[in-house]
């Protein structure tokens, strides 16, 4: 007698699944175990995927079923989603079929009775509004990155012929520093006249400064500044074109929803940001203010990049998550511990190919570097002193998205006085602590001169 799988006796879960293979040239559908009855080859076109789709309705399937590989699979869950199926997109790492030969028809079997079964958990996929803005903001980040990889090349070039302009300002994208760069692909080389465009506020002495822009000038490499120049005013007109296409989609969303009140103070906890070159020309405090229901730029630290981030990558669709823990779990800030006789053999964190991560790490960083006092600061302050500054970040940003998640689902305002620790419960915690470390060291009462026992809690 043939030996039945034990999860085949498993109680099903789901009626009526169908499991896709998801490949670059075509897909593989399963809709039962029958690999000649029930399981069939379609192609990537548009045709192909409404002939998928018309297939699965006339054998009465329901739930869907399918990998996330790369991006393949977006087309056809759009498709799928049109059409009303239950779609579940879940991670590869979870179908992983180890006992059997590989093959597109056993990986689609494979998932369909994982899914039936209910084994498959499925990967965050935003809301539709998110989905649509998410490659516009990534594009955004990408140009940002490539036009300060240009300003990289103009000072490679500068230094090669000993003009420091690098040493006169600390940095170089600034107003005085793209202004004496426009006048050198003009022509310009005096260095007593490009001086005279440097800001008044710049520290060092004039006479200093007309020294350092003295360069020995040769034909590459004025070609090269000119040439990294006019492609980076291409990328600066491209990242302008990409906010006002930004704006206009943030304005459609949002058209027809009223403006939510301020709280009293609009200002509370907030420490006015330096707007830089590439922060979103939009504002986007108002539009997310509208669509979330509460003002995150609020939050000490949340500018318009970290707004426009979260808007992109999880948005409204942050009520997905079950809690808080779970959010900051899928962001990656939570231990991922790994246990083996009794020893944690590992906690590193897990990892998340979403830019959200990095953007609540950045915010953290910045919240360490404030002089204006803030609880946030103070909780930054406080973990880098005991673990580190790499720590701090990490435990910062979670914290971060703990206050963000409350905010959302909670519907109120950021309040910063709700962070502060209360001066008892930190007096108790150091008491118990101290407590702790004498009973560990067997140090009693009378050894210090007092009248007490001290027993660890």
């Amino acid at each position: 007698m043939k030996k039945q799988d034990n999860y085949l006796a498993m109680p099903v879960v789901h009626q009526q699944v169908a499991g896709i293979d998801v490949g670059s040239q075509f897909h593989v559908v399963a809709i039962g175990d029958d690999p000649k009855q029930h399981v069939q080859q379609f192609g990537v076109s548009t045709k192909e995927l409404f002939r998928l789709s018309q297939w699965l309705t006339d054998n009465q399937v329901s739930h869907v079923a399918l990998e996330a590989t790369g991006g393949y699979e977006r087309a056809l869950v759009n498709v799928l989603q049109e059409t009303g199926f239950d779609v579940l997109v879940t991670s590869g790492a979870n179908t992983k079929n180890y006992r059997r030969f590989k093959s597109d028809t056993s990986d689609a079997i494979h998932i369909r009775t994982l899914h039936s079964l209910g084994l498959l958990p499925p990967i965050f996929l935003p809301d539709e509004f998110s989905t649509l803005i998410r490659p516009l903001v990534r594009l955004r980040r990408s140009l940002v990155e490539d036009a300060a990889d240009y300003i990289r090349r103009i000072q490679k070039a500068l230094r090669a012929g000993n003009v420091r302009l690098d040493t006169v300002l600390t940095d170089t994208n600034s107003v005085s520093g793209l202004r004496i760069i426009a006048a050198i692909c003009q022509g310009q080389e005096d260095p007593l006249k490009l001086a005279e465009l440097v800001d008044s506020k710049c520290k060092k002495k004039p006479a200093e400064i007309i020294e350092l822009l003295r360069g020995n000038w040769n034909g590459a490499m004025r070609f090269e500044v000119r040439s990294n120049y006019r492609l980076y005013l291409n990328l600066q007109a491209e990242i302008a074109e990409l906010d006002k296409e930004l704006d206009g989609h943030f304005t459609d969303h949002t058209k027809g929803l009223e403006q939510p009140q301020a709280v009293a103070d609009p200002t509370v906890g907030r420490q006015k940001l330096r707007q830089s070159r590439n922060t979103p020309r939009l504002p986007i405090e108002q539009y997310a203010h509208k669509l979330l229901g509460v003002d995150l730029s609020n939050i000490p630290g949340f500018g318009r990049d970290a707004l426009l981030t979260f808007m992109a990558e999880v948005g409204e669709s942050i009520t997905k998550f079950n809690s808080a823990k779970a959010f900051a779990k899928w962001l990656g800030f939570t231990p991922n511990n790994k246990a083996s006789g009794g020893k944690v053999l590992s906690r590193k964190t897990l990892k998340n190919k979403s830019t959200l991560p990095n953007t609540f790490r950045m915010v953290a960083n910045s919240l360490g570097n404030m002089k204006k006092p803030n609880p946030m600061t103070a909780f930054f302050q406080r973990i880098a002193y005991r673990a580190g500054r790499i720590k701090a970040i990490t435990a910062t940003a979670r914290k971060l998205a703990v206050v963000v998640y409350k905010m959302l689902t909670t519907g109120e305002a950021y309040e910063p006085t709700k962070l502060v620790r209360d001066v008892a419960q930190v007096k108790q915690q150091q008491i118990r602590q101290i407590k702790k470390k004498l009973a560990k060291f067997g140090i009693t009462g009378p050894e210090l001169g007092l009248d007490v026992v001290f027993l660890a809690n």
